[in-house]
């Protein structure tokens, strides 16, 4: 298995856990909706508050830092947005330019 290979598995596997924490930011945005719009009442059912702050657990750490580098912009939120699209749009392209730098410059 060559350098570059070895590389492009990381990369995959990487971007496969992205995926995957993708669906949990949105599971967390529309779970948080629901609650804050009154659609699930999560007082009243243990599963769903239990799902929830569990998804809390995994997704308000990294949507902090970005909380605070926003200016705030009163009841919306665009932390989970800005997440989204570093995950989609950022981290992908990084990837893209380390292995340009790093497997293509030889010649």
């Amino acid at each position: 298995m060559t350098a570059a290979n070895l590389y492009m598995f990381i990369v995959n596997l990487i971007l496969m856990v992205l995926d995957i924490y993708t669906w949990i930011i949105l599971a967390y945005c529309l779970a948080t909706m629901a609650v804050g719009f009154g659609v699930i009442d999560i007082r009243s059912n243990s599963f769903i508050q239990g799902l929830v702050e569990m998804l809390a657990r995994l997704v308000e750490p990294v949507l902090q830092p970005i909380r605070n580098i926003l200016p705030s912009t009163g009841m919306m939120d665009f932390s989970p947005l800005i997440l989204l699209l570093a995950i989609q749009y950022g981290i992908p392209f990084i990837f893209k330019i380390v292995f340009k730098l790093v497997f293509l410059t030889h010649a």
